[in-house]
Parts: structure tokens; sequence; C-alpha cells
């Protein structure tokens, strides 16, 4: 382990992501022993605990974070910086010859922008948090009032020079641009102009020329930001200890592990669990949703990225690699709880949205095996790993 100082920029956001264990009650805190699982609780625990192996077998925080970043932070946002440039060309090639097959690539490539972008989610922090790329790549609710009046002309902001680049990135708010907007252009009411039918559709495809070109000049300024630009060092080399100035090893662990534990609460109390209701009145609206109906698409690539980042990636290693050296029951458990929940994603028989609609035990599958999986991360995993989180990060772990 080395400590070395913390540039400037970098420095700010470890500085605001390590702050984040703190945030909750206004203290932190360490959970050190699991809760009593439910009756129907989908993994079971082990009726005695492995021992820990000696020191000299355990796996060292620098070799998993130099992994992780190596084979999958930097091959996701290829991944993305790359689905969502194909998705900006298919625009260009719609607009500049409108017909159903155009469309139809449209759409394609705008669904498989979305589902390289959700696979990022699970370390969307670095650039992406301190960019605030969400804002411009991917935003939910979607003002589609607003993207009408846009589209009518007569919204007061766009004026003749139209809608441009300039206009979606500096004027509009984050409702009307991004994935969210290009999926009401494309997906939405009157996007048949887009086939070749009646009216002009000139005005659409400039919205979608521009909402496509920022979202992918955006990922692609990420990317670009953790490889490194003209000989700059990256963030990549700042988190993973390679780069003159670096992360605490410690540090950038607890980084990964506190961005898994928020993006599973997240999924687990404030989209599920508020879609099914189990505290309150269901509200399916927590579920982002639109005219593409990706709901369920959109679950499964979160969840990929989650399993990406514990796994770690193809002949690399990842955070199990690290908890099995000091529990291989709990790791044991937190593995097949990811196969879970992926088998109950693939159980659901139509789309998610229909079943949190209808609150069918497919949908309370999912539910349910998420909630296992968040008390082995949120409860055994941050003690083991010695990762402090904020109260309000683990609500609901109980």
């Amino acid at each position: 382990m080395k400590l070395i100082r913390f540039p400037g920029f970098w420095g700010l956001i470890a500085a605001g992501l390590l702050g984040l264990g703190a945030a909750g009650c206004g203290a932190a805190a360490t959970n050190t022993a699991a809760p009593a699982s439910p009756a129907d609780t989908v993994i079971p625990a082990a009726a005695t605990a492995t021992a820990a192996p000696a020191a000299a077998d355990r796996v060292g925080r620098g070799e998993v974070l130099h992994s992780l970043t190596a084979l999958v932070f930097l091959p996701g946002y290829e991944a993305a910086a790359d689905s969502m440039a194909r998705w900006a060309g298919s625009v260009e090639g719609l607009c500049a010859a409108p017909g159903p097959a155009g469309l139809a690539a449209a759409r394609a490539d705008w669904a498989a922008a979305r589902q390289g972008w959700l696979r990022t989610e699970a370390y969307r922090f670095g650039p992406a948090m301190e960019r605030r790329s969400a804002s411009l790549v991917d935003w939910w609710p979607v003002d589609t009032g607003k993207i009408d009046g846009l589209l009518a002309g007569g919204d007061g902001v766009s004026g003749d020079d139209g809608i441009t680049g300039e206009l979606v990135r500096e004027y509009l708010p984050s409702t009307q641009r991004g994935l969210g907007a290009g999926e009401y252009l494309l997906f939405g009411p009157g996007s048949d102009v887009l086939a070749g039918g009646s009216g002009d559709g000139g005005r659409r495809c400039d919205y979608l020329r521009a909402a496509a070109g920022v979202a992918a000049a955006e990922t692609a300024g990420i990317l670009a930001d953790w490889q490194g630009v003209g000989g700059a060092p990256g963030y990549a080399g700042f988190y993973d200890g390679t780069a003159a100035s670096s992360l605490l090893d410690r540090e950038a662990e607890a980084i990964a592990v506190r961005s898994l534990v928020f993006q599973v609460r997240a999924i687990a109390n404030m989209r599920l669990g508020a879609a099914l209701g189990v505290d309150g009145a269901a509200d399916v609206s927590a579920i982002p949703a639109g005219y593409a109906d990706h709901s369920g698409a959109d679950l499964l690539s979160q969840w990929e990225g989650i399993a990406a980042v514990y796994r770690g990636g193809a002949g690399g290693l990842g955070l199990s690699d690290r908890v099995r050296t000091l529990s291989a029951d709990t790791d044991g458990r937190m593995l097949a709880a990811i196969e879970s929940v992926i088998a109950a994603i693939g159980g659901l028989e139509g789309s998610l949205m229909a079943e949190l609609a209808g609150g069918t035990a497919a949908a309370r599958a999912v539910y349910d095996n998420v909630k296992v999986l968040q008390r082995i991360l949120n409860t055994e995993i941050v003690s083991l790993l010695g990762v402090s989180v904020g109260f309000a990060d683990t609500d609901g772990d109980s």
C-alpha cells in the first residue's frame, strides 16, 4: 500500500466519493453481522464458517484494482462509447434517407447504446461523476411535453438556429436530452415520419442528431478521461495505483464497493420495491420506461455490470477474489445470489413493467433475490473489506 498525494482534479472526486460514506445520518457505520434471513431466503448460509486463508495466500487489493480497471472498467466504457457512436451514425443515415429500414436500424442501435451505457452504472464513479454525464446521456423522467414544444418550434429557446448540439448541451434541461429524448423521438408519437411517411421530419431529425451527437461525445469524453489524453495520465492510473499520483488502494477498493452498494440499493428499494409497493402504495413509475419498453433489458444490463465488478473480467480478478480470501462462505453465497438474481430476471415471462404492475410472483422473485444479495453485500462484505457506508445507504437491509 502506498500513500501518494491526490492531484487536485481527481482528488476532489475521490474526496467526494469517500465522503459519501459518512453522508447517511451524519455518521459512518460499518455493519458487522448479517441480520437473520427470512424464511424464504434464496441463498442459505453455510452451517459452519470457512476459515480465512493465511495472509500469504490472500489476494491483494492492488491486484484486483488493476485487473478490474484493465478488464472491466476500461472495456466497459469503450463498449459504451462505441455503441453510442453507432447510434449517432445510424441517426445520420436515417435522416439522410428516411425509410423503414433506416428507422429500424436507428431504433436497434438506440437500444444497444442504452444497454451499453447501463452496464457501466456499477462503476459510474470518477470522470462520469465529475462531468455529471448522466444529465447529458440518460435521465429519467423525460419531459415529453417540452420535447413536443421543441418539435413544434414554439419553445422560445431554439430560435433561428434550430435544434443544435449546442442547444441540447448548453441550454436544454436533462429531461429533454440524451437517450430518453432519443427514445421519444424514435419510438413515440409522430416517429412514423422518419419511415418516409407524410410530413416533414426535418426538425425531428435535427433534434435526434443533436441528442445522439451530444450523448456520443459525452460518452467518448468519459472514456478519454479514463484513458488519458495527449500523454496526460488518465483516471485509470490514478484509480489503480499505476500513476505517479494515485489513490490509496484501500480507498479505491472502498469506492468500488460503495458504488455497488448504492446501485443495489437504488434497484432494490427505490425501483423494484417502490414499484411493488413494498413499503407503501405501488408506483410503477419508479421504473424508467418509455415507448420502447426496455425495462427488463435495463435491469439485466445493470446486473451484468454488477456481476462484472464482483466476479472480475474474463480471466481476471474481481472483488470476489478479495472476499473469498477472507471468507469463502460469504463469497460463495454472494456468487450464488448474483446467479439467482439473473435467473429470476430470466424468469419474467413478459414486460418487467407489466409484471411489476400485476405484482406477479415472478416480479416478486426478482425483488426477493435482490434483497438477499443486498444483505450479503451491505453487512458481510462491507465488514470483511473494512468499508464504511452511511446509514441511509443500507436502509432496508434488515
